[in-house]
């Protein structure tokens, strides 16, 4: 029987991370928490909503006429998400959602500088990993990383950006981040990938 541990709780927020797919994930010796994952993983930046992690599966659930309740199961449907709201509104960040490609235009004479991200009439969607991480402290007092990598995903913009003068809000990025199966992945690891550092390295 598992004995609860206050340690256990997290209390605090979680940082997304973004990369090409197949990137590896960050070296769990290597990597301590709050620390850049490094290699091509980029931080997507401010949040001004919470990150949600959502996993939900459907069951097709056999029943016999000689029994009340089902007697066998099988998992048919399994999805996974991440949701937030990016604080900061550039075309880099809308760009995870809509495809296309950001230009950037330097200040010169007679120029001023601008980003440019032609949004309109791709079919494809742009597939990037992405990982999020929380921070948890242990009973002594050491802070350990928990991550959770999508191996493959693809965003969508989930709401309306509000603009507004007449209360204290101001607007950001509403994303949802839906997990593809990574086929390259063995069975029972397709969707996601959950890690968390419990001690440190012992030499």
């Amino acid at each position: 029987m598992s004995v609860p541990v206050a340690a256990n709780i997290i209390l605090g927020g979680a940082l997304v991370y973004y990369a090409p797919v197949a990137e590896a994930v960050p070296d769990e010796t290597a990597v301590a928490a709050g620390v850049t994952w490094g290699g091509n993983w980029v931080r997507a930046g401010y949040t001004k909503a919470p990150v949600t992690f959502v996993y939900e599966d459907e069951h097709f659930m056999a029943e016999v006429e000689e029994e009340l309740t089902a007697v066998k199961a099988r998992r048919i449907k399994e999805d996974a998400r991440i949701e937030t709201v990016l604080a900061e509104l550039t075309p880099a960040y809308w760009n995870l959602a809509t495809g296309g490609t950001v230009t950037s235009t330097s200040a010169g004479a007679g120029q001023t500088a601008f980003e440019s991200l032609p949004v309109g009439g791709l079919a494809t969607l742009p597939a990037y990993a992405y990982g999020f991480e929380g921070t948890y402290i242990n009973s002594a007092g050491a802070s350990f990383p928990l991550r959770l990598f999508i191996h493959k995903g693809i965003a969508k913009i989930n709401g309306p950006l509000t603009f507004s003068n007449r209360n204290s809000e101001y607007p950001g990025i509403s994303l949802q981040i839906n997990a593809l199966a990574d086929t390259s992945q063995s069975a029972g690891g397709k969707l996601y990938r959950f890690e968390r550092v419990t001690a440190v390295a012992s030499s």
